[in-house]
């Protein structure tokens, strides 16, 4: 039997939901920029950007169709067995993240960071990093959608009973494993943000709280 779908999230005031479709839809630009730039500097991808990226070389595509596969895979098959974790900003994040992430490949190619040598490309890692803590930070903020990744792995703790936790980091696994096999790149870049990347998260998550209301629509 299928979920419902949560339409909680539009009961909230029109000024205080449109300021936050504004700020996950930047977010989304940031995350998108960052996966796209991380992946050019070639000193490895988030767990979850591996898989990605492997797509991308193996099938000879772009980064952006490479992300777009996996999210749109798995935006069906959470919108057909667990409804319920879509809304908005599910789509405000999916549906033009591809275009993001080759704007952030674009960037790169157009800064001509590579001829700079291993200290742009670091520089630009560092930066790659930032946009995509800080755009997934925003998006977690405005708390008006999962992206696929936390839907599927929503909807896999309801099907097995086991811990988000574990469920999720499975995944990041599963995705890393199987994106290194079809040619992902894995480097100092996935360490750093396998391991910074939730702290940093957090921290930029108080910080935006701190600065941020919503409360009647004001800031």
């Amino acid at each position: 039997m299928t979920s419902r779908f949560d339409f909680s999230v539009f009961r909230q005031p029109r000024p205080v939901l449109i300021k936050k479709m504004i700020l996950a839809f930047l977010g989304d630009v940031l995350i998108g920029m960052g996966i796209g730039l991380n992946s050019c500097a070639g000193l490895g991808n988030d767990p979850i950007s591996v898989l990605s990226d492997g797509l991308h070389k193996f099938f000879g595509i772009s980064m952006g169709a490479a992300v777009n596969a996996t999210a749109y895979t798995l935006l069906v098959v959470v919108l057909i067995f667990g409804r319920k974790y879509i809304n908005i900003g599910t789509l405000i994040n999916v549906l033009p993240l591809g275009f993001f992430v080759n704007l952030g490949v674009a960037t790169y190619s157009a800064l001509n960071v590579s001829a700079g040598g291993l200290i742009f490309r670091n520089i630009a890692v560092l930066v790659a990093c930032a946009f995509l803590f800080f755009g997934t930070a925003l998006f977690i903020t405005v708390d008006i959608g999962q992206d696929t990744w936390t839907g599927f792995a929503m909807l896999l703790r309801d099907k097995t009973g086991k811990e988000y936790r574990f469920i999720r980091a499975a995944l990041d696994i599963a995705a890393l494993v199987i994106g290194f096999l079809l040619g992902g790149e894995v480097g100092a870049a996935t360490i750093f943000s396998a391991l910074l990347g939730g702290p940093t998260i957090q921290m930029f998550c108080k910080l935006i709280n701190r600065f941020v209301k919503f409360d009647n629509g004001a800031a």
